[in-house]
């Protein structure tokens, strides 16, 4: 006897509804594996862009240049109640940090040298101090002291004599140097070279204001 035509159909029903619920769920399972995939491919990306990044920084640390000037360890910021006050000696010459006085030199050229305890509260309220020492004269490496001071007009940066410019490093004498908080540059003329190499230590150091908190 045949079945009703109402449960044939419900019987022909079943086989498709399941077959659809079946595609359905494929199409789930296909797409959830794309999407592992694109983040797996989203994520190789990233970590290769950032191997990259990390390659370029490696590279320009390496190829660049060390900044110029050699540096000596920080003396302190204490302030002597005068000029004159007795104080242990500088660890460089000239001096780059440690006693000062709490007054500052003239941004400008000195005819008449600047006492190091006074040029070094300059250097650590920010400045530069360009030094030279020459008994015999040098007039070539004055001028280039002199068109870098102008060069640099409305910088903290000033010209001083000062005797006795010694690199504890190598032990020898210089005819000029730059000084800033701790780095001081050494050299006996100001070629093409030598003036970028001292204008670079400028724009390097001048501007850093290195005072301590609570004193001065």
């Amino acid at each position: 006897m045949a079945p009703p035509k109402q449960e044939f159909f419900r019987e022909m029903s079943r086989p498709k509804g399941r077959a659809l619920q079946q595609q359905q769920a494929r199409k789930v399972e296909a797409k959830q594996v794309q999407q592992k995939k694109n983040t797996r491919r989203t994520t190789w990306i990233w970590a290769g862009v950032g191997a990259a990044v990390v390659a370029v920084i490696a590279v320009l640390v390496v190829t660049s240049p060390p900044p110029p000037g050699i540096e000596f360890a920080s003396q302190g910021n204490t302030h002597l109640a005068s000029l004159d006050e007795a104080h242990s000696p500088y660890n460089s010459a000239p001096p780059s940090s440690g006693w000062h006085f709490g007054g500052l030199a003239e941004w400008t050229e000195h005819e008449e040298a600047v006492q190091p305890e006074l040029f070094v509260h300059n250097l650590e309220d920010a400045g530069v101090v360009l030094t030279y020492d020459c008994p015999d004269g040098c007039d070539g490496l004055l001028q280039g002291l002199r068109d870098t001071l102008a060069a640099n007009a409305g910088k903290r940066v000033l010209i001083t004599p000062y005797e006795g410019i010694v690199n504890p490093v190598d032990g020898k004498a210089y005819k000029g140097a730059a000084v800033a908080w701790t780095r001081v540059l050494y050299f006996n003329d100001l070629d093409a070279d030598g003036l970028k190499e001292l204008q670079t230590f400028i724009s390097s150091y001048e501007g850093i204001d290195h005072h301590v908190p609570g004193i001065g």
